[in-house]
């Protein structure tokens, strides 16, 4: 089974994959952005891709909401990973022996703080967290460092100096799994991914919440953002959450009058971790 992945191997989108798909044979497949991942799904090149789309500290991904929108695949699932960054150099390094770190922009904002102990040291952006670690692996520059994941430390070789380096310990991030569109849909699921587009009138938004609310179907999230084109009109992205899969059925019947159009994302099961949960971690 094939899953694309956006990033290179030892990416924490390998390490959601693979805790999503435990137990079973995958191959990674590595994609350079988040567009080549949909379009290998949307052209059956791959059986199924990874996306991330929020993180609890650097908030919603938006142009992955849009790719979702605009490419024929369906979400299946999602997973809540914690990501825990890394300070990853050549054995036996030692951090005053570094000069440069390179990792993802947010794996760098991240860690801020730690660096701010070793002005020193140089934070240089690259591609992709992973990616940072095999450029120090194949370079052999024992003045460089990375920042990323503990599996793609293992995969280049290289000595985790320093773990657990972010600043903020719950931090998450959420993944949608996704297929291609014209497979078949889950049979059992209890949530959903939606996008709505509203009758420009007084109260639609509210008419939508009161039908969600009437049919017992819990809104877990809700995005607005703006129509190309359209200057002042809006769309909404929503996720919502439910115990009945007739009522949640029933609600869709219901809005659909409402809407100039609702496209309906994925049906899936929820993730492991409720953000909730990871609040009490």
């Amino acid at each position: 089974m094939k899953v694309a992945i956006q990033g290179v191997k030892g990416a924490f989108h390998e390490v959601a994959a693979r805790e999503y798909f435990a137990g079973r044979d995958i191959d990674i497949v590595e994609k350079m952005s988040f567009e080549e991942v949909l379009n290998s799904v949307e052209n059956c090149e791959n059986d199924y891709g990874l996306i991330a789309i929020e993180n609890t500290i650097a908030g919603t991904i938006h142009a992955n909401l849009n790719l979702l929108r605009r490419k024929e695949v369906r979400i299946c699932g999602e997973i809540f990973l914690r990501v825990r960054q890394n300070l990853a150099v050549l054995p036996g390094v030692k951090i005053e022996d570094l000069r440069e770190v390179r990792s993802h922009y947010m794996a760098i904002n991240q860690t801020r703080q730690f660096f701010s102990q070793y002005p020193h040291i140089k934070l240089a952006e690259c591609a992709d967290t992973a990616l940072g670690m095999r450029q120090v692996a194949e370079s052999g520059d024992r003045t460089l460092g990375a920042v990323g994941s503990e599996l793609a430390a293992q995969a280049n070789g290289l000595e985790i100096i320093a773990p657990g380096i972010e600043t903020f310990k719950k931090n998450y991030t959420r993944f949608m799994v996704v297929k291609n569109a014209m497979d078949s849909g889950l049979e059992t699921f209890n949530k959903a991914s939606l996008n709505l587009v509203l009758k420009n009138k007084v109260g639609s938004l509210a008419q939508i919440l009161s039908v969600m609310s009437y049919y017992n179907v819990d809104l877990t999230k809700v995005e607005s953002m703006p129509i190309m084109g359209q200057p002042m009109q809006y769309m909404f992205y929503v996720d919502v959450k439910f115990d009945d899969q007739r009522m949640y059925n029933g609600m869709i019947t219901a809005i659909r009058p409402l809407l100039n159009k609702i496209h309906i994302l994925g049906e899936y099961m929820e993730g492991s971790k409720s953000w909730e949960q990871m609040h009490n971690d």
